[in-house]
């Protein structure tokens, strides 16, 4: 369950991408997500699942990829397998100790457009890893996550290497997907843009 939130906590939870996982943004923000869910451990990261016993088992899969590779390649095996092990699979390293276990309806589902439906699992408390663009045009180059927390204060969480102050970023309370924002996070050069001009958000459901 989500709690509220500060700074300095979500700074210190957040997952950096070729530090404590590999260099992708996608797996960094998937991983991040599950943790504000609370099914992994919020001080666990991506590496020590990568690293797990589970994982050496299983060393014919592609499990980099499964997390923040082509999603249209790996998303299907992500959510038979990969998620499944991370939640429950004490052997993976990382799953919250004492839970239950926890079975996704459909695991980590995405879409594009519709910031309207968005907002509303925003509104709902919901982790979502959004697109966004960082070199000052609308393509999607890089992937964070936004949530909001009990407080209905709304954050977003940039896992690119770099000033742990813009790391993290408070997001204005009437903050919404139907129009652009622009913050200075770690990945920009300029500006972030969310989100990206087509614009792709994922959630676990």
């Amino acid at each position: 369950m989500l709690l509220l939130m500060t700074k300095s906590y979500l700074q210190s939870i957040r997952e950096i991408q070729q530090v404590t996982g590999p260099n992708m943004c996608l797996a960094s923000s998937k991983f991040l997500a599950l943790k504000l869910l609370g099914f992994v451990r919020a001080h666990a990261t991506l590496n020590d699942f990568l690293r797990s016993p589970w994982a050496k088992r299983h060393k014919d899969l592609p499990l980099q990829g499964c997390w923040g590779g082509s999603i249209t390649e790996h998303n299907a095996l992500f959510n038979a397998t990969v998620l499944p092990a991370a939640i429950n699979d004490a052997t993976a390293n990382v799953k919250t100790s004492g839970s239950r276990r926890v079975k996704f309806h459909q695991g980590f589902t995405y879409w594009y457009g519709n910031p309207a439906k968005a907002d509303t699992m925003l509104t709902q408390l919901t982790p979502l890893v959004v697109g966004v663009s960082i070199h000052g045009g609308t393509a999607r180059d890089h992937f964070i996550v936004i949530f909001r927390d009990h407080a209905g204060q709304a954050w977003a969480i940039d896992s690119w290497p770099g000033d742990l102050d813009k790391a993290v970023a408070q997001l204005s309370d009437d903050f919404s997907f139907a129009t652009s924002t622009s913050v200075h996070m770690t990945a920009d050069a300029d500006v972030t843009s969310i989100p990206c001009g087509m614009p792709f958000f994922g959630y676990f459901g």
